[in-house]
């Protein structure tokens, strides 16, 4: 009966001794699991069309060239890793076994990566629609019904450092008396060779400055336009990246931002549409996405879901006439059941009811939605049961923000039991004012709607269809904030997360199918 030999060392001894010669070396193909998501990404992206990546090469000049679906495999599956550093890819590629298996051990040099990254943006468009058409091909993707929003990814700029209209006038002038100085200097030494270089880098920072100053001066008067009191709060520009604006954090506070949007279809939520905006204008981009998505996939949109930001009267009355239904709430005071709904709008309510109405959050007094609108005799009828007859319309020729309105004035607001409650002044000769503009009726048409059970339920949807991806691009694809600068280099980066996440929702749905034993193909 043999004994067991005692171990010198405690410690497990290494299966495989770094010196120690492999006879049978392993494969890269060897060390990856079957199932790794690392395959699905090669499979889909392999039958993707590379043709216009392709044509980009010279086809016959200088060193054979990496194949533009290596370098792109390698970005997307990188961002589903939460890999965003050309030189973090560059290190992968050496060192972590799935991405030497992508590449097939082709070391690549983060220069090469970060210009691939940067000068492919329409090519890179061509592949996001093609996972889309992928996706609708294969069953799991329908675009009849949208989700669009937007959010705030912090920008690649020093919060501290801005342009302000005084700052930028100060800087100029300084750069005038700079050149004019170097213009005398240069026309005593009667040197033409060095006035051509010396005069050239002033200039061109002036022009520079010069279009920042301009975009100040409108800024301000885009905010006068919209009645925002300026006094001691200067617009501001930022420094590092002047395409970015100030604007509410989602963490809070205010630093230099972009407002990128996403349009989702809301069958398994792939992202159809991706772009990013200047400043916080996305509810004026609503129509128009639709409209990118229409052509350039060849698909009917019917139904939009979206927030309150984006059910303004303009968009509204667009949507009827292009006839796309939009479902979302109007912004404005709610009223769970508001007495204002009352059969007989000339009945007064009693006080306690009439304490329950809408108030608006500044004056405190009633709002807008505690007064019943009579289209057929076109006035509006107060909480006392009294008419608001139309007196006027409203001339607002200076500011192109805002539709002209009609104003109603009430004349029985002397002695009025629930003038308190309606009115600052209760001693005011004028009466109480309500105004109504062309857009109304179609939001009188939209509430009407969002009644409906049908509304109702496709309104429930949105939150999940309108928030998921922004959580998943910003939590695991880690778009916090950009890395690029400039509105072109931003549209890219964001365009790279939202194609990784279309490839990362077909990776799953894929390995899902297969693993019931379903194998659809791509």
């Amino acid at each position: 009966m043999s004994r067991r030999i005692r171990k010198r060392s405690y410690w497990q001894d290494a299966p495989l001794p770094r010196e120690q010669i492999v006879l049978i070396p392993r494969s890269l193909d060897d060390s990856i699991p079957a199932d790794h998501p690392v395959r699905i990404v090669d499979e889909i992206l392999d039958a993707v069309d590379w043709t216009s990546w392709e044509k980009k090469y010279h086809g016959s000049m200088g060193q054979p060239p990496i194949h533009p679906s290596i370098l792109c495999k390698i970005w997307i599956f990188a961002l589903m890793r939460r890999i965003r550093s050309s030189r973090q890819v560059e290190y992968a590629l050496m060192h972590s076994i799935d991405f030497m298996w992508l590449a097939s051990g082709r070391r690549v040099d983060h220069g090469t990566l970060c210009k691939f990254r940067r000068a492919n943006s329409k090519e890179l468009k061509q592949l996001f629609r093609s996972l889309v058409s992928m996706a609708i091909d294969m069953g799991v993707a329908n675009l009849s019904e949208l989700c669009i929003d937007g959010t705030r990814v912090l920008a690649n700029s020093n919060k501290n450092k801005v342009w302000t209209l005084e700052s930028i006038q100060k800087v100029l002038e300084k750069l005038d008396v700079q050149v004019n100085q170097e213009l005398q200097e240069l026309d005593r030494n009667d040197d033409h060779e060095e006035s051509q270089t010396q005069d050239q880098t002033p200039n061109s920072l002036k022009e520079q400055l010069q279009e920042h100053l301009n975009t100040l001066q409108e800024m301000e008067r885009y905010r006068g336009l919209l009645g925002k009191k300026t006094e001691g709060k200067p617009a501001q520009l930022p420094k590092t990246d002047p395409d970015s604006r100030i604007l509410p954090n989602k963490e809070g506070g205010y630093a230099p931002n972009y407002t990128p949007m996403v349009a989702t279809e809301t069958m398994n939520g792939f992202i159809v549409e991706a772009q990013v905006e200047i400043g916080n204008v996305e509810h004026t981009k609503l129509h128009s996405i639709v409209e990118q998505v229409q052509d350039s996939l060849g698909v009917n949109v019917n139904r939009v879901l979206v927030d309150s930001a984006y059910t303004t009267g303009e968009n509204l009355k667009q949507a009827d006439d292009n006839q796309v239904e939009i479902i979302g709430p109007i912004p404005g005071v709610t009223c769970k059941d508001n007495p204002a709904m009352r059969d007989n709008p000339t009945v007064s309510l009693s006080r306690e009811d009439a304490l329950r109405l809408p108030k608006n959050p500044t004056s405190k007094k009633f709002d807008r939605s505690a007064f019943i609108y009579d289209s057929q005799k076109d006035c509006f009828y107060c909480p006392a049961g009294k008419v608001l007859e139309y007196r006027y319309t409203e001339k607002n020729t200076a500011s192109r923000t805002k539709p002209i309105r009609r104003i109603y004035v009430c004349k029985g607001c002397h002695g009025c039991p629930l003038a308190d409650l309606c009115r600052k002044n209760t001693q005011s000769k004028k009466g109480r004012e309500v105004m109504r503009d062309i857009y109304d009726p179609h939001r009188d048409k939209h509430r009407k709607k969002m009644q409906t059970q049908e509304a109702k339920d496709a309104n429930a949807r949105r939150a999940h269809y309108g928030e998921t991806q922004f959580a998943i691009i910003k939590g695991l694809i880690g778009i916090r904030r950009f890395l690029l600068r400039g509105i072109d280099g931003v549209n890219q980066e964001w365009l790279w997360g939202a194609t990784a996440f279309n490839l990362q929702k077909l990776v799953g749905i894929l390995r899902r199918s297969r693993l019931i034993g379903i194998v659809p193909g791509v």
